[in-house]
């Protein structure tokens, strides 16, 4: 893609997330699209949102359970930024027209102590740059046609990993007194369970979800910094929320996360 068209696409998509209208993703326009394009496209859009004053609070990785490259019908994971103006407390009640297409997914956050600033990370590294990890729901939304077009991996990476917000819950869960992959995940909808996981389902450990987004954004010279929190992808599909909807996810002995949208 020539360098205007990815100035023009994240600025479209930036433009997408203010109107709440979305547009085709970029692959409908620029087929010949590509990890490289896409990157580019997601980074004009991040600035833009930066640049109307939102707050980087940390990074995320997306499609990384068997049940949501699913339902995604895309089967490699994606990443992006998150932003702390949307960083919600356990039990908010959430205005739903904050979102163009919100869906919630249930999943850890890991708040990083360390930097992973080096080639080949480790899951010794990240359970060592961990000063704790805790649950999370994730709003995803989308800036771009979900259902009307089939989307490539490349378009979810442009659309900032369709991030839209996230609700943290309160129990801290310290990597070396458990094993993340055994952690629960009953996931509720207005009360009634909608699916049932576990720490596994994400890349068999959440804790190698972070290990592959950290060789990630090392190569994107944007490495996972001292701070940041970083969401390490959804144990369950995700779910469609509409007004008045209730979400409620538990952890076992590591408490719950729940919202609301009105």
């Amino acid at each position: 893609m020539r360098q205007e068209d990815i100035v023009r696409m994240g600025e479209a998509l930036f433009h997408a997330s203010v109107t709440h209208e979305q547009i085709d993703p970029p692959s409908v326009n620029f087929p010949e699209i590509d990890y490289e394009d896409a990157y580019a496209i997601q980074k004009v859009l991040v600035e833009r949102m930066q640049q109307s004053g939102m707050t980087l609070s940390g990074k995320k990785v997306g499609l990384t359970s068997k049940s949501m490259r699913q339902a995604a019908n895309i089967y490699e994971p994606d990443y992006g930024y998150t932003f702390a103006e949307y960083c919600f407390p356990n039990g908010s009640q959430i205005c739903l027209s904050r979102f163009i297409a919100p869906r919630i997914e249930c999943e850890l956050a890991f708040k990083l102590k360390a930097d992973l600033d080096k080639p080949d990370v480790t899951l010794e590294d990240v359970l060592k740059a961990t000063e704790y990890v805790v649950p999370c729901m994730e709003i995803c939304d989308f800036r771009i046609f979900r259902d009307k077009v089939q989307r490539l991996i490349k378009d979810s990476i442009a659309d900032n990993a369709a991030f839209g917000g996230y609700v943290l819950g309160d129990v801290p869960i310290y990597p070396e007194q458990v094993d993340l992959s055994l952690i629960p995940y009953a996931f509720e909808v207005n009360n009634r369970q909608a699916e049932v996981s576990c720490g596994a389902a994400v890349y068999d450990d959440p804790a190698l979800s972070v290990v592959w987004l950290a060789n990630t954004f090392y190569r994107l010279h944007t490495p996972l910094k001292k701070g940041e929190i970083v969401l390490s992808g959804s144990a369950v599909a995700s779910v469609k929320v509409n007004s008045g909807d209730h979400f409620r996810c538990r952890f076992g002995r590591f408490g719950e996360v729940e919202c609301g949208f009105v």
